[in-house]
């Protein structure tokens, strides 16, 4: 059996600020093909460690590492090139659907990527959103579909490292199943923060993030369920 590959990994890391910590010590190392999903109270620091592997929130003490180099501001590039992020709350105006489909692929960090409107109406198959959506402005479009309309957009940029925010927070159960089924289905990375049992009992592995430390929980969708969690690296 092959050893996981490392992808990212911190060590001792001290996340936010020196004068305002949002989280200390962090242990942690993630490895390629894992769906892993960050659990505990809201405002405990799950939506700050997912942002900190981009670069968007500070590690100001600790090491980290991504595909066994060490992670500076000249990296960082590097990484947003290879991860995708979904927000909890995607930054949908008035804009047409396409429009917004298009942004990414104007970023210099997507530079060599084209949108395929094609590959848009394949995407919107996959997630039961209806193709004449394309059409449409986003004002139009419900919380469910602009969530949905946030994933395809992410995926359309051809990344398989997929960092996701409350992926699932504003689906029914039919569009949470075809999102599940897609992204947790073996063909990405997943690194997420989510309360949805719906999702996270579909993560191979979880990590309990809960008054500035982080934990670890056992592997499985049955050790989710049963809510087991043990502290580790803190």
């Amino acid at each position: 059996m092959c050893e996981p590959v490392m992808l990212c990994q911190l060590k001792g890391a001290f996340i936010g600020s020196a004068s305002t910590p949002l989280l200390s010590g962090v242990d942690l190392t993630i490895a390629t093909g894992e769906s892993l999903v960050f659990h505990g109270p809201s405002g405990g620091g799950k939506s700050s460690l997912l942002k900190s592997l981009l670069g968007g929130v500070h590690i100001f003490r600790g090491e980290y590492r991504f595909r066994g180099q060490s992670v500076d501001v000249r990296m960082l590039k590097e990484i947003r090139q290879a991860m995708a992020y979904i927000p909890q709350q995607p930054d949908i105006g008035k804009e047409a659907v396409t429009d917004y489909l298009q942004r990414p692929f104007s970023w210099k960090v997507s530079s060599g990527k084209s949108f395929n409107q094609r590959e848009a109406a394949d995407w919107f198959d996959r997630f039961g959103l209806e193709n004449a959506l394309l059409s449409s402005s986003c004002d139009r479009l419900s919380g469910g579909q602009r969530q949905r309309l946030a994933i395809v957009r992410a995926l359309m940029t051809g990344r398989k490292i997929v960092l996701a925010d409350e992926p699932t927070s504003a689906l029914d159960d039919e569009a949470c199943q075809k999102v599940v089924s897609t992204l947790l289905a073996g063909e990405f990375t997943v690194i997420s923060a989510s309360h949805d049992p719906r999702w996270m009992n579909h993560c191979s592995r979880r990590v309990l993030v809960a008054a500035g430390q982080v934990g670890e929980g056992q592997n499985g969708a049955d050790n989710c369920k049963a809510g087991r969690d043990e502290k580790v690296g803190v």
